[in-house]
């Protein structure tokens, strides 16, 4: 069997395929404006940028404000606790970290129970007895107790780490108070 041979198209199915013409191809897709999608990772991108550059300010900030610690720290450790000069180089630092971090008006005069008042006071942490030892019979006698000096140094390091600057000073707390009374 044969196949039928094909019969030509009507002609309006010719009239319609002569109106047919090739396939185009679309131009290319431009590269600007981006989608949606593009803008919102840029948003995201820059706002996370922006985020970093004040953490990492922040942090440097705080870095630079807490400099005099670390240095301080570095040189209560550098100290031998069985020098004679122990307990004079320990409250040196001490007293130059507290002038540093308040004024001198506040804390440069201070000796005695008022400087270990003071020093308990702005660390919130009590000065251990021999510590006290140390400060108020060992240093203007020249004498030397290493186990009490290593408790003054111990001290001294914790009251750098964690003393504030916000302490309200005896002056400011008894404002309302008549001094000559």
């Amino acid at each position: 069997m044969q196949a039928p041979a094909p019969q030509p198209p009507a002609p309006e199915t010719q009239e319609l395929l002569s109106k047919l013409r090739d396939i185009q191809d679309p131009g290319a897709v431009g590269w600007w404006p981006p989608a949606p999608g593009w803008w919102i990772l840029a948003t995201l991108l820059l706002a996370s940028l922006i985020v970093a550059v004040l953490w990492w300010r922040q942090i440097r900030r705080k870095t630079e404000r807490n400099r005099y610690r670390v240095e301080a720290v570095s040189l209560l450790q550098a100290i031998d606790p069985a020098s004679a000069k122990a307990t004079p180089e320990i409250n040196e630092i001490l007293k130059r970290v507290a002038v540093t971090t308040f004024s001198r008006t506040e804390c440069g005069n201070l000796s005695g129970a008022q400087w270990i008042e003071f020093l308990a006071r702005s660390a919130s942490i009590n000065c251990p007895e021999d510590a006290q030892e140390a400060l108020l019979e060992h240093l203007y006698r020249g004498s030397c107790d290493p186990e009490k000096n290593h408790v003054f140094k111990e001290f001294a390091i914790a009251w750098v780490k964690q003393h504030s600057q916000f302490v309200e000073s005896k002056e400011k707390h008894n404002k309302g108070e008549a001094a000559h009374v």
